[in-house]
């Protein structure tokens, strides 16, 4: 379940409203005959009112890059790696508010980034005008989650029980990795809790 609280109005400029879809819940049968038929398929007409769309989107981490998803619907939209950088500082905007900080770090090992750190703690990074990473650290809202619920401040057992994950160490740490998932833990034992979460090409110096 997403902890996540930040919000996206359904009002979007036009660019962005294509991010967001919205779902129709379909009718169940209220009875079927022994053939597994709806009797009632060719005489019932859908209830005016009956679909349910999305007003707002919430925001989840993601291994692929960040996802939106829908209120009412639980539909879901990913702001990909590679989308245009843009797109997808318009979308946080919206979201959490403006940036607090940004800048060009020229020494990260894949190349120069674009870093941006915005309110709740999410960094996002850049090159070339596009959206290659995001990082979470421990200054990072604990409440910014994945879809199954696992942020900073999440423990080793909850992480474990979402997914399934490989520990080493290494010369960051405790680092842990699930998917396309990246991570730290504050120590080995099961209890330890995760420090700094992280997916794409992101800024580490080991």
């Amino acid at each position: 379940m997403i902890k996540s609280t930040f919000r996206l109005s359904a009002l979007l400029p036009l660019g962005l409203t294509l991010l967001l879809t919205t779902a129709a819940c379909t009718r169940t049968p209220d009875a079927a005959d022994v053939n597994g038929t709806d009797p009632t398929a060719d005489t019932v007409d859908p209830i005016p009112g009956d679909q349910v769309e999305d007003t707002e989107s919430l925001l989840a981490l993601s291994g692929e890059g960040l996802q939106l998803v829908g209120d009412q619907t639980g539909s879901t939209n990913t702001l990909a790696f590679g989308t245009d950088m843009v797109v997808v500082e318009n979308v946080l905007t919206e979201l959490v508010g403006e940036p607090i900080e940004s800048g060009e770090n020229t020494e990260c090992g894949s190349g120069p980034q674009m870093i941006t750190q915005w309110p709740n703690g999410l960094v996002l990074h850049a090159a070339d005008g596009e959206f290659i990473g995001w990082s979470a650290r421990p200054d990072t809202d604990a409440s910014l989650t994945t879809i199954a619920g696992v942020g900073t401040g999440s423990t080793r057992g909850e992480l474990e029980a979402a997914y399934t994950v490989e520990v080493t160490e290494t010369s960051l740490g405790t680092e842990f990795s699930t998917g396309s998932l990246f991570g730290l833990l504050s120590s080995t034992e099961p209890d330890a809790t995760i420090t700094d979460l992280w997916a794409g090409t992101v800024c580490n110096f080991r």
